[in-house]
């Protein structure tokens, strides 16, 4: 979701600032001044550079609409579009109202006629090509608060009036708030009237107040077909992320014909309450579902969706299962205390970049969330500091309660399993249930977490899978055509939020179940351009290979051997903690990361710093991975914690880097994660290696698999220095003795397969 909303606003800041200056004139006269600014945009086109294409173009188009060089500023927003192009019909519409603007201006020039005569032709002829599933999305970017935007522009012109010249950052400035006021002076007298008449097929209550059983008070947005005669099932989204959202997911709702229902958590929007994230949802999605039931506009049955902290809020609201409850469809699910804030038990800087995006105001805080360069300075100050990792919001400046109060809780602990379900409320879940993640969704762990406990505790429980090529936000929608460099087969290209409405109609009103989901597991092979389906997890696959991580060195690697070495032995690392003059390195490194297929050699896997890496011998024939790979790494270490990173890749025949799956994990969880339990100093151990990424591809023949193993010293991650304290508390002061490690040679892995290829 955050993706989308970013392509749609485009809030690139990024810039070069050259030396050079323009000329500038203020003048109280709007027409001389607009005619001033225009001048100056022709100035800054000969001068304006960006090392990035995307900010470039993003820039130029804007500059010259001021410019009044249309088809150029055309030209300019299709090569912007370009550089988005694996984001597929999303890439097609990023400024399609600065679009209807500029086309309109090319039209009425070329015929000699005035904007107004032509700009409703322009419009709808853009508008009726846009896909059905982006036209509410859309509408939203033709609208904005011109009092507030002419307010700004004017603002902005007061503090640079007394200048002569101007910086070329300050004339970009400009020219994009020209830009802006141009285009929406022009376009709202007719995009106003004909999004309000779209609206009147609808009844729309966007200040609805629930109050819960404890008197807190939570905001809601309801949108109901007009048309209904008769009461209504709910789709209930319950949202952490207020904003012009809830409205376009309540309509998407309406539209299918359901009360769509969109109620934010404590503290968002119009609730007096504190924000509290994930705490209280239990509890007041309970309450939610009542009120929607008891409404005369619901037929008593309620449905839910959404991904990410909205597939949580599904889990939570089924920890007390309400009878008027029918259904929910959890996307890429966080897994609060499984993969957020910590992951397997080691907490990442992400969670505190987020705290801040939900918790700045009573919306989003999308301005300082996309604030990169902060966020990676707060991160180089910690780790070259070596400060400890309870200290970041003190570097930021802003003491954070909710920051502070989760690393309080280090362990999977009552903390947090009291926000989701425990063992025996997941036996009592016997609704019918859709979840839905990807192969790179960095919640998929949550997903799967929610999954495999439900059918522990319930094993007739009613839960399908729906699993494929997809990142966090592209199993929430529409997946994009390449994900971080790899092109999904065609078949996976699939119309996720039509598929869901489809299983809303299944539960809801006795329609045909979607005709993807044939069975419990739905997964699609990479490779093959092929979908399969299984009645459990353990029928994917039919058999494993093990490896094992011999300590044999052949040229800059260790072999993955079939068999276990007769003679023991080990590989020898040492990790300086110390050391911070990789800081340089590792910041670069974050600014492109590696991509899922890589067709450069990993380097960094390779180095000294990037850890121990294993590879196999080439395979004889072709076969599938399926599943999530395990493991039990034997290991000695001086000191009584590490934390472990594993990073399992495919070697095409082709010499390209596939990345299948990846594990981070701490050595004193592995066993149980609500229970540390450290490790003896210079004592061998057996850590056992679960909870990594599920994946399924095609394996080809020739193709071999490589294994990175590393202890993980980051500055986005906490630094376990091995005390055995809180790792939170530990600081560079615990890292004078460097931390010794033996990688033992019968250590392994288990790599799920389906054979008979």
């Amino acid at each position: 979701m955050k993706k989308k909303i970013l392509l749609f606003t485009l809030l690139f800041t990024t810039i070069i600032i050259n030396s050079q200056t323009l000329h500038f004139k203020y003048e109280k006269d709007s027409l001389k001044q607009s005619q001033i600014i225009s001048t100056l945009a022709k100035e800054l086109l000969t001068t304006y550079k960006n090392d990035t294409l995307a900010a470039y173009f993003d820039n130029k188009f804007r500059i010259e609409i001021v410019a009044n060089q249309y088809q150029e500023a055309m030209n300019s927003l299709d090569s912007l579009r370009a550089q988005y192009k694996s984001y597929g019909d999303f890439a097609n519409i990023i400024g399609i109202h600065f679009e209807t603007y500029i086309k309109t201006k090319i039209k009425a020039e070329k015929t000699n006629t005035n904007f107004t005569e032509n700009y409703k032709e322009v419009f709808e002829g853009l508008y009726s090509k846009v896909d059905e599933r982006l036209k509410d999305q859309v509408s939203q970017v033709f609208d904005t608060n011109l009092k507030k935007l002419e307010e700004r522009f004017a603002n902005y012109l007061l503090k640079i009036k007394d200048k002569e010249k101007i910086a070329v950052n300050e004339a970009r400035r400009l020219c994009r708030l020209q830009a802006s006021l141009l285009t929406y002076k022009a376009i709202i007298p007719f995009t106003k009237p004909y999004f309000e008449e779209q609206d009147s097929n609808f009844i729309i209550q966007d200040s609805i107040m629930i109050t819960t059983r404890g008197h807190s008070k939570l905001s809601a947005t309801l949108i109901r077909p007009k048309k209904s005669t008769k009461p209504l099932p709910a789709i209930f989204v319950f949202n952490i992320y207020a904003g012009d959202v809830d409205k376009r997911i309540a309509k998407r709702a309406a539209k299918n014909g359901y009360a769509g229902i969109v109620v934010n958590t404590r503290g968002k929007r119009l609730s007096p309450q504190d924000i509290e994230p994930f705490e209280h949802d239990a509890n007041d999605a309970y309450d939610i579902i009542t009120w929607i039931s008891e409404q005369p506009w619901s037929n008593g049955n309620v449905g839910m969706y959404g991904g990410s902290y909205l597939g949580f809020s599904q889990w939570a609201s089924v920890k007390h299962l309400h009878p008027a409850l029918k259904t929910i469809v959890p996307q890429v699910a966080v897994g609060i205390g499984i993969d957020f804030p910590m992951h397997n038990n080691i907490f990442t800087h992400y969670m505190y970049q987020w705290i801040h995006y939900v918790e700045n105001n009573k919306t989003t805080d999308l301005a300082a969330f996309s604030d990169t360069k902060k966020w990676s300075a707060i991160s180089e100050k910690w780790y070259k500091n070596g400060l400890s990792f309870r200290s970041l919001d003190s570097i930021d400046g802003r003491p954070n309660k909710t920051f502070q109060k989760w690393l309080n809780h280090p362990s999977y602990d009552a903390f947090w399993q009291n926000m989701t379900p425990q063992k025996e409320e997941f036996a009592n879940i016997n609704i019918p249930i859709l979840s839905i993640t990807g192969y790179f969704d960095g919640d998929q762990r949550g997903a799967l977490y929610y999954f495999n406990q439900h059918y522990k505790y319930n094993p007739k429980a009613n839960h399908y899978l729906l699993i494929g090529p997809y990142d966090h936000p592209g199993a929430q929608d529409s997946p994009t055509a390449t994900v971080q460099g790899y092109k999904i087969d065609s078949v996976a290209n699939i119309d996720i939020g039509a598929l869901v409405y489809q299983w809303f109609d299944y539960v809801l009103k006795g329609g045909k179940k979607p005709t993807l989901i044939k069975d419990k597991i739905n997964y699609q092979v990479m490779g093959t351009n092929t979908w399969k389906h299984a009645a459990s997890l353990k029928e994917i696959n039919n058999g494993e290979l093990t490896f094992y991580l011999d300590n044999k060195l052949t040229s800059a690697h260790y072999s993955l051997a079939t068999k276990k070495s007769k003679k023991k032995g080990f590989i020898n690392q040492t990790i300086d903690f110390k050391d911070r003059s990789d800081l340089e390195k590792l910041m670069e490194a974050v600014k492109t990361p590696p991509k899922i297929l890589e067709t450069k050699r990993l380097d960094s896997l390779f180095s000294k710093e990037g850890g121990t890496v294993f590879i196999s011998s080439p395979f004889e024939s072709a076969f599938e991975i399926n599943g999530s790979f395990t493991g039990q790494l034997n290991l000695k270490i001086n000191k009584k914690d590490v934390d472990i990173s594993i990073a399992l890749y495919e070697i095409t025949p082709d010499n390209k880097f596939f990345n299948l799956s990846t594990y981070l994990g701490r050595a004193s969880y592995a066993k149980d994660k609500s229970k540390r339990q450290l490790l003896k100093p210079n004592k061998k151990e057996s850590i056992p290696v679960s909870n990594t990424f599920l994946t399924s591809k095609k394996i080809s023949k020739g193709s071999r698999l490589l294994l990175a193993v590393s202890v993980i010293k980051s500055p986005f991650l906490q630094i376990n220095y091995g005390t055995g304290k809180d790792v939170s508390d530990e600081t560079i002061k615990d890292a004078e003795i460097p931390l010794q490690i033996k990688w033992y040679n019968d250590s392994f892995v288990k790599i799920p397969i389906k054979k008979n290829y």
